[in-house]
């Protein structure tokens, strides 16, 4: 079979013309081009005169004539038959675009010709770019999010870990690489059994197609136990086929502490609140008074002191309470400050301490009210203590008071102070100067 050479070539000529990509055919002796085809002509903006006089390096801004020379020295020399790369074509408006270069080397009619097919790659790198971008955002997202993030392949091997996961784990990425990721954070119960995977919760979204929440104890490197809570996903390919597991996990050792306080919060203000109650209820029945109004002013003198004890503990928490605080709050509540001195070193007060305490200097408070150096306008009350081997020497000391008297008999009063001093297993003297009443309460810590 023979071929019309002329038909031929007429046909690969328009072939060439109206070929989608960009082909340049250029001399390898001047390297001006012979042949620019329809697509590169419109969109570099030259017409067929203007282009003639161009070479090569005069479209690609990234490479001066020598650089263009050194680079296609391999096809030169026969070292290779094609060259592969990517640059930068500039359009005679100025603008530029990304391409695609595969460049040859041809003989014709006796002279070495340059045939390049160039591919226009803008939209491409520009996709790729954005796909860069949005990759470094979500880098960025997953290494400052507080919440671990685990990728898990078809193996249950860990594919990726963010920064928290690795904070969280102990382990990096790398670590983990070879073993399913269940044998390397989850592999033991708390008790030291054997977690075997089949049991694990969390992988159970691969096999099962399905998501799954809910909590677990994982193992630290340093084989430390702490709870967590998970969510469990798995990841589909476009046919919709699990490939893997992507897990959302939370150290809850924080919330597992604050559950266990509010249970024992909740016991403990239970139990206060019954024993307040039996409290309430044993001072009206045994306060005494003259008539009502007398009664009732004793009673809520009372059950406000109780009050404060209560506001006190729960401020810190049920924790207990600083004795001076304690000493401010009782005296402060009958009386001005100016008429107080406290002083004495730091003491930290039991939550069972707090409350006889503070109906203590209830107590005295009101009879220095009543009776004693405050019911005198020069009348002065200081409190202090000493704290020795764990030992606490309370004094209360009036003076500018009127000239007092050891009663005769003991009133409620009296036995309330009695008891509440039995209740912090200390001691009670009273002793009636002629300055004013001195009391002195001795317990331990």
């Amino acid at each position: 079979m023979t071929f019309d050479t002329g038909v031929t070539n007429e046909r690969l000529g328009r072939i060439v013309e109206e070929a989608a990509s960009e082909v340049y055919i250029f001399s390898a002796d001047d390297f001006r081009f012979r042949l620019v085809n329809k697509g590169a002509r419109e969109n570099l903006g030259y017409s067929d005169s203007e282009i003639s006089e161009l070479t090569p390096w005069d479209l690609k801004p990234e490479f001066s004539k020598d650089e263009f020379l050194s680079l296609i020295r391999p096809l030169l020399s026969g070292e290779t038959e094609r060259l592969y790369f990517e640059t930068v074509h500039r359009r005679k408006n100025g603008t530029e675009y990304n391409v695609a270069v595969q460049l040859q080397l041809f003989e014709e009619d006796g002279d070495c010709v340059f045939y390049a097919a160039i591919q226009d790659i803008t939209d491409q790198r520009l996709l790729e770019k954005e796909t860069r971008e949005l990759a470094r955002r979500l880098d960025a997202i997953l290494d400052n999010t507080t919440m671990s993030v685990f990728v898990m392949d078809e193996r249950q091997q860990c594919i990726f870990m963010n920064r928290a996961a690795e904070k969280l784990t102990g382990y990096a990425l790398h670590e983990t690489t070879g073993r399913p990721l269940h044998d390397v954070i989850h592999h033991t119960y708390p008790d030291g059994r054997p977690f075997p995977i089949s049991e694990c919760a969390i992988d159970r979204a691969f096999p099962q197609n399905a998501g799954t929440q809910g909590e677990e104890v994982f193992v630290h490197k340093d084989g430390s136990f702490y709870p967590v809570a998970f969510t469990a996903s798995p990841i589909r390919n476009d046919e919709a086929q699990v490939v893997g597991t992507i897990i959302e996990v939370r150290e809850i050792s924080e919330e597992k502490r604050n559950e266990e306080a509010r249970k024992l919060l909740m016991h403990e203000v239970d139990h206060r609140a019954r024993n307040i109650l039996s409290i309430v209820q044993s001072l009206t029945r045994l306060t005494a008074a003259d008539d009502l109004e007398t009664y009732k002013e004793v009673l809520a003198g009372r059950i406000n002191a109780l009050a404060r004890a209560q506001t006190s503990l729960a401020d810190r928490r049920w924790e207990g309470g600083r004795l001076e605080d304690v000493v401010r709050q009782e005296l402060e509540a009958l009386c001005t400050k100016d008429s107080i001195e406290v002083r004495g070193p730091e003491v930290a007060l039991s939550p069972e301490q707090v409350q006889p305490i503070s109906m203590l200097l209830h107590e005295l408070a009101t009879n220095a009210n009543k009776y004693g150096a405050w019911s005198r306008v020069d009348g002065r009350v200081s409190v202090t203590w000493t704290l020795a081997e764990r030992q606490v020497i309370l004094q209360w000391r009036e003076t500018g008071g009127p000239k007092v008297v050891a009663p005769t008999r003991e009133g409620f009063g009296s036995l309330l102070k009695s008891s509440v001093v039995r209740q912090i297993k200390g001691t009670i003297t009273r002793t009636w100067e002629p300055a004013g009443l001195v009391v002195e309460v001795a317990f331990p810590l």
